[in-house]
């Protein structure tokens, strides 16, 4: 038996801040699974097939599938990008592959999924132990095997079973290495300046938090009693200098994208680690999303200073919201004081480190004040970037209804975290009050903060300034000239021009 799974990543758009040249970073997930099918499943093939750093367009995607004539298409997609998932998956059944689909979203919505006719089973939460469990009881052709699979969802008859959960991977350093050579790993940041020859890697799986608006603490959390538990677990920092000296040396890496939902969680790892990399001469470019109170931590015990020198540039915080209440009302823990805090001292202390603060609006009671009011704060935190991102149902939240459920995909293309394309009139005064904000408000110390990013000492800090304001103010001014001809469109994305090729 010679089968081929095969995991692929279909065409998609584009987010319209992101660089062309690194805007789809390597499916880490995809990595990390291959790796132990690779490991654990005799007799089977493994490749992945990620078609957007290709530049494969649909048309030679579907040549690429029926020429493989893979057994398995494993998919996962994000909400936006659900039109393009099910459309892998309906090609992919076409050229006779049993489709497989995980993730945060088909993992959440797995009966609506497989009632599409389009995808076999879907795998919940962490995969790697499940995945090859669910291939060995599809490949012995027996049906009541797939019942003894944990964490899975798939279709008897007209019966949707979905088995218990799985219990998490304790130990991450028993997970083999991702399956980095199986994906083009020279695609990746090849022509970006700021992310050059880019990389993906986990620290940590989980989180210390669970935000109401966050699928990805869900997504790898511990079951109780049938709820998600936030959960955090890390990788030993000896494993991941293991990770990082492979990317590097191996791969030629040299650019770290860190995918944990908050890469400084545990208060000794992200140190730890950074001492090792400069130990063994490993500076290398880092991006990551923090924790505001993890900043404080870190600047005050040195593990800060030890991850700035061994290459953190870039670090993203969610800040979401300026006052209290509204931040209980999400079960978000950080403050807007611990906020201020870790920027301050990011300003001073190391001012090379491009500083992003994601900022979350579309609430119950929002009003064009509150818009303001988000704004304001932003200005006054003097971050190098903002991105104001509107409340969005994602499947699994406490948000999601059951009606808004599309099997064609079309619907989610709203899910982009784009400001300005809402049909509701409501979320509509609040987009255009926050595309206003942007063309019209221009306090000292907004103009402060882009001259310090524009004359930075540092190259890449000036760069990134200059692209991003230059990327927002076209987007801004589309979304307007929409809204004023009366062409709102709620899709932001931008489609390459090798999507159908």
């Amino acid at each position: 038996m010679n089968d081929l799974f095969l995991f692929v990543r279909p065409p998609r758009p584009l987010w319209p801040f992101n660089s062309p040249a690194s805007a789809f970073w390597p499916p880490l997930a995809f990595a990390s699974l291959a790796a132990a099918l690779r490991e654990q499943a005799r007799g089977l093939r493994v490749e992945i097939l990620d078609a957007p750093a290709l530049r494969l367009g649909w048309r030679s995607l579907e040549a690429e599938l029926h020429r493989r004539q893979p057994a398995y298409v494993g998919i996962g997609e994000e909400a936006v990008s659900c039109a393009e998932g099910l459309r892998l998956a309906a090609l992919a059944k076409a050229a006779g592959a049993t489709v497989i689909a995980g993730g945060c979203f088909f993992g959440h919505l797995a009966p609506e999924a497989i009632r599409t006719g389009k995808i076999d089973a879907v795998v919940h939460g962490e995969g790697e132990a499940t995945l090859v469990e669910l291939v060995e009881a599809l490949r012995s052709g027996q049906r009541p095997d797939l019942r003894s699979v944990a964490g899975i969802c798939f279709a008897d008859g007209e019966e949707i079973v979905r088995t218990p959960a799985r219990p998490l991977i304790t130990d991450l350093d028993r997970l083999p290495f991702p399956a980095y050579d199986l994906l083009p790993v020279e695609q990746y940041g090849a022509q970006s300046r700021n992310h050059p020859r880019l990389a993906a890697l986990e620290s940590s799986r989980g989180c210390v938090g669970a935000c109401d608006f966050c699928v990805l603490w869900r997504q790898m959390g511990r079951f109780e009693a049938g709820q998600p538990v936030a959960h955090l677990r890390v990788k030993s920092p000896e494993r991941l200098l293991e990770e990082v000296r492979v990317l590097v040396h191996r791969h030629g890496r040299r650019y770290l994208g860190w995918v944990d939902p908050c890469f400084n969680a545990h208060p000794g790892v992200p140190g730890r680690l950074a001492e090792l990399l400069r130990r063994h001469g490993l500076q290398v470019g880092q991006s990551a999303w923090v924790r505001a109170e993890g900043i404080v931590r870190d600047a005050a015990s040195g593990a800060l200073a030890s991850c700035v020198g061994a290459g953190l540039n870039e670090v993203y915080l969610g800040i979401e919201r300026p006052d209290a209440e509204s931040l209980r009302q999400l079960h978000k823990t950080a403050s807007v004081e611990e906020a201020r805090q870790a920027l301050r001292i990011l300003l001073r202390q190391f001012p090379q480190v491009f500083t992003v603060g994601s900022f979350i609006y579309g609430l119950p009671g929002d009003t064009p004040a509150t818009i303001r009011a988000i704004y304001r704060l932003a200005l006054e935190l003097e971050l190098d970037k903002a991105f104001f991102i509107p409340l969005t149902p994602l499947p699994g939240t406490p948000f999601w209804k059951p009606e808004l459920w599309d099997p064609t995909g079309a619907r989610f293309r709203q899910f982009n975290f784009l400001p300005g394309g809402s049909a509701s009139n409501g979320r509509a005064r609040l987009d255009w009050t926050l595309l206003a904000c942007f063309a019209l408000c221009w306090p000292p110390v907004r103009l402060r903060s882009y001259l310090n990013g524009l004359f930075s000492p540092d190259a890449r800090k000036r760069r990134l300034t200059g692209r991003l304001f230059a990327r927002s103010t076209r987007f801004v001014a589309a979304r307007i000239a929409q809204a004023v001809t009366g062409r709102s469109s709620a899709d932001g994305m931008l489609v390459p021009r090798w999507y159908e090729s």
